[in-house]
């Protein structure tokens, strides 16, 4: 009998600062250098913005008050020009690094010596390794890069990433790059990849001062709030407007932002270009003042996501709004920087039209500012990081971290004979041969995904073909010309190309040109022929009892139930990156997830939510004792008609499992009304 195998979702600031370069002899500017402003005839030691001994806002206010009404609006752009009489640099606030550092943004570039930053696996899979401790690894590996690009004059500090948008439909087009679809879940991976891309080891913690905590890069979290949807059915994210009720925003869509500003202790968020509830993001004074700084008490900057501001003009034209006035209601709201070059352009304007107060400028300037010299932009780098180079860029340890990530996001739920893993005898003992099929047979940037790299370039690309051409003798045939498979007319071609093999891998699913930003999905099926491929194959190769292997590269998922429910596809097995559970006969690593239920009397409550999750290790056959350590309060807690979160009276459940079993534990909790 063939076994037929099924992988499901396997996807896995060039600064502006005044810099001359000799080769890797570079010189960054730190604004705070005696000799600099010796030559603007001015001495440092009367600026008070310069004295290392005082909290940095109070070094921010200092800045901002000695800069006229246009220099300070000048700044509000990711493109900030700078103030020339105050040796302060221009500096590009966009760069990015959603997993790996990335060169889409303007503020990071690449060199004919240094091509390309590490890229790890899209978030998308990464997560899937219920490891915390991965996610944290990958962004102290990231921010490595980054202050090494940073150094050698080819990167700023300030990195608009992760995403941690709840997934609420699998179509979404930008479901690579999120942690997926719970709240919980998403908010510990911001958590942790913040953690580290920003924290500076003995500096944990913050200091005297909030606002004074070092860190090595700056992290934003995005995109705030209610954003899930790009371009669907005529609908797009610059006319979208999100109705959603306060009860959700603070369950489920809000959750993961207030866990990256209360334990993260990110650096900015960034607000997003759709409506909520009729408001736009980037000018609700409730989200932003009201939520961000008041009730998460945010230590750091408000970004709109690039052209937001715009957006609400030509998009949205809420409330018939100029453009003057649609800069002054985002700055009241709470904003600080502007993706674009509408509040460059306006803020003027707007502060001398009376629409806002310049005091609001001064505010967001002191925002911005802090988190600079937080990152040693005004005093020089913190820690050691100033040492680091273009040998700690794609270094060997990051190649094989990336690997690793790989590696413990992929699932194994259903393996019936011991098919997976294969494994081929040595080559000099007897010849085994693997047919390589599938548009994705020989992939490279599909490998890496979203937000990867502008130029296609990476470290290092291992293609399905060269990684199983590493192991075994390979029969390659694409059968599909590329992911939109178009045309059935390979497909006979490609059977018998391969008819000769010990087993057949097709290599299928999606890419950029089917699931991306600005590009959501109608449907969650596979694209053209590329069912035909499978069940073609799966067809020919029961005559021949030849094993099929189906790996489908997507970041959505993929509607598989045709497969699995033909006919000749009965025995069929499924490895999927969507959770997580052991193996079962073999030693491996098992994730347990714990789950919470309220009271049954409660209407309209979910019935049950993640709560906590760890991943183990355990033998084969063996028990292992795992320890949650769960906020009972938030845990626990439910938000009432009024928008308040209370712990409400009577028995919860708590059920631990995993992936593959049922619910293994029920406890009953009793919950009583104290005095």
């Amino acid at each position: 009998m063939v076994t037929f195998r099924i992988l499901v979702s396997f996807i896995l600031l060039f600064s502006m600062l005044s810099i001359y370069v000799e080769g890797d002899n570079v010189r960054r500017t730190i604004v705070c250098e005696a000799d600099d402003f010796r030559e603007l005839g001015m001495d440092m030691k009367m600026l008070v913005f310069c004295d290392k001994s005082l909290p940095f806002r109070q070094r921010a206010k200092d800045l901002v008050d000695r800069m006229t009404l246009e220099e300070k609006v000048a700044q509000l752009g990711n493109k900030a020009t700078g103030v020339e009489r105050l040796n302060l640099p221009a500096y590009e606030w966009w760069s990015e690094a959603l997993h790996g550092v990335s060169d889409i943004g303007p503020g990071t570039r690449f060199d004919n010596i240094t091509r390309a930053a590490t890229s790890f696996p899209p978030v998308i899979l990464t997560a899937a390794s219920f490891n915390e401790s991965l996610w944290k690894a990958i962004g102290v590996a990231v921010s490595n890069e980054a202050r090494a690009l940073h150094n050698v004059g080819l990167s700023g500090l300030t990195f608009w990433s992760p995403t941690i948008n709840v997934v609420r439909d699998p179509r979404w087009g930008r479901a690579t790059e999120t942690p997926g679809e719970d709240p919980f879940v998403v908010g510990r991976y911001a958590v942790n990849y913040v953690r580290g891309l920003q924290d500076v080891v003995g500096y944990e913690v913050n200091a005297t001062y909030p606002n004074s905590r070092p860190i090595k890069v700056a992290a934003c979290c995005k995109h705030y709030g209610a954003y899930d949807v790009d371009n669907w059915n005529g609908i797009d994210r610059y006319h979208f407007d999100a109705q959603v009720a306060e009860r959700d925003m603070i369950e489920t869509l809000h959750y993961p932002f207030e866990m990256c500003v209360k334990e993260g202790d990110a650096a900015s968020l960034m607000c997003s270009y759709n409506r909520v509830n009729g408001v736009p993001a980037c000018a609700d004074p409730k989200l932003l003042n009201e939520t961000i700084r008041g009730l998460w008490d945010l230590h750091g900057y408000i970004v709109a996501d690039c052209d937001s501001v715009e957006v609400m003009v030509s998009g949205h034209k809420y409330l018939n709004d100029t453009p003057v006035s649609a800069v002054a209601q985002s700055l009241k709201a709470g904003l600080d920087l502007d993706c674009g070059d509408f509040v460059p352009k306006y803020g003027v304007e707007a502060v001398l039209n009376g629409k806002v107060a310049e005091a609001k400028l001064d505010e967001a300037l002191k925002n911005l500012y802090v988190v600079l010299m937080r990152l040693g932009w005004f005093d020089g780098s913190p820690g050691n990081y100033g040492a680091l180079g273009r040998d700690d860029i794609c270094s060997p340890a990051s190649l094989e971290l990336a690997a690793e990530a790989a590696r413990q996001g992929i699932v194994l739920l259903k393996n019936e004979n011991n098919i997976l893993p294969l494994r081929p005898p040595p080559r000099d003992q007897k010849r085994f041969i693997v047919g390589v099929v599938g548009p994705h047979a020989n992939a490279t940037e599909a490998m890496i995904g979203n937000y990867a790299l502008k130029s296609g370039v990476t470290c290092r690309y291992v293609t399905p073909l060269a990684g199983l051409g590493s192991y075994a003798d390979v029969k390659y045939a694409p059968g599909c010309t590329d992911v939109k498979c178009k045309s059935d007319a390979g497909i006979k071609a490609a059977i018998d190309a391969t008819r000769d093999t010990d087993v057949t891998v097709l290599f299928v699913g999606l890419d950029l040109s089917i699931e991306a930003e600005s590009l959501d999905r109608t449907d969650l099926n596979l694209p053209g022929y590329q069912q035909k491929l499978i069940e073609d194959f799966a067809d020919a190769n029961v005559q021949k009892n030849i094993p099929t292997v189906v790996v489908i590269f997507s970041a959505g998922g993929i509607d598989i139930t045709a497969l699995l429910n033909n006919p000749k596809l009965q025995r069929a097995s499924a490895i999927m990156v969507v959770d997580v559970k052991n193996s079962g006969n073999t030693d491996g690593a098992h994730v347990l997830i714990l789950y919470t239920s309220p009271p049954s009397y409660i209407p309209g409550v979910p019935i049950k939510k993640v709560a906590a999750f760890q991943r183990v290790f355990i033998k084969s056959g063996q028990t292992s004792s795992v320890e949650f350590n769960v906020n009972v309060c938030k845990t626990f807690s439910i938000v009432g008609a009024d928008s308040y979160e209370v712990l409400p009276a009577g028995n919860h459940g708590i059920f631990i499992g995993d992936a593959q079993t049922s619910i293994s534990a029920t406890i009953p909790l009793s919950f009583s009304l104290v005095n």
